[in-house]
């Protein structure tokens, strides 16, 4: 039959992959926060060096007729392996032809999640390994923490977006200070960030379950792109028919790293999410 309407015509695996690529670097819970490079596509290898270069410091004072000194720059590599994340799903015949809903449409939104989560999984274990620049605090999250932070940060540079990634302990205690501007009533602000839920000591305020905790708390106060994903490949989908069981698998996959390659763009703030209440 020459008009027939066979699956193949229904789930283009090459469509999919296009909008999942598209979506995925502002889909991502750290977006603004990552930088996506994908210098790596089609480059031979699996693991990506990055250099991390040291400070040299404030230039000298130099009087007429003397020598100035040189310094050395420095810098550690660190090597990152590349990954692959992989999420599969199965639509069966009777999901993909009963006309209800969207179920290709579905698919593309649930594996583009699936791969966003396990990115994003990434870039907050890295933050938690990080212990570079860092603030301890004997209390709750406040206001005098973050700006403790901020003087932490290693440069002077005026300008650019500054972000405090925190989970629910730190953002709780943080909107009851008189100083946190709620996005959400703030009159005057035009627009919203997506995923900014407010800003306190000019950091825009950004929330992330997965540093929920108890007793020991955590929070980052990070540079934009302070991460960057580096794409191996973007994501690819793939089909195979079950002519048995009458469904088709699709299956999602992306090759990528996900990298610190400048320290000087983080601070990590260390609290007691489990202090007395001021």
């Amino acid at each position: 039959m020459a008009n027939e309407t066979k699956l193949a015509n229904i789930i283009n695996p090459q469509v999919m992959a296009d909008m999942i690529s598209a979506e995925l670097p502002n889909a991502l819970q750290l977006s603004k926060l990552y930088k996506v490079d994908r210098t790596l596509t089609a480059k031979p290898g699996n693991t990506i060096t990055v250099p991390k270069w040291g400070y040299i410091g404030a230039a000298d004072d130099l009087a007429e007729g003397v020598e100035g000194t040189v310094t050395q720059m420095t810098a550690t590599d660190v090597d990152y392996t590349v990954k692959k994340a992989v999420k599969n799903i199965v639509l069966t015949d009777e999901a993909m032809l009963s006309g209800y809903g969207d179920p290709q449409g579905e698919a593309v939104r649930q594996l583009r999640m699936a791969i966003q989560d396990k990115v994003d999984d990434d870039g907050i274990a890295l933050l938690k390994a990080y212990t570079t620049q860092k603030v301890d605090a004997t209390g709750k999250l406040t206001y005098d923490v973050v700006c403790d932070g901020l003087d932490k940060l290693s440069d002077e540079e005026q300008g650019g977006d500054l972000y405090l990634l925190t989970g629910q302990e730190g953002i709780k205690n943080l909107r009851r200070d008189p100083r946190f501007v709620d996005a959400h009533n703030d009159l005057s602000a035009k627009t919203v960030e997506t995923g900014v839920v407010g800003t306190i000591a000019g950091c825009k305020v950004r929330i992330s379950n997965k540093l929920n905790s108890t007793g020991t708390g955590v929070a980052f106060i990070l540079k934009a792109n302070a991460l960057t994903a580096f794409i191996k490949r973007d994501v690819a989908v793939e089909t195979d028919r079950d002519v048995l069981k009458k469904q088709t698998l699709i299956s999602a996959d992306e090759h990528y790293p996900v990298a610190i390659e400048d320290e000087t763009k983080i601070v990590r703030l260390n609290f007691n999410s489990a202090a007395a209440e001021a």
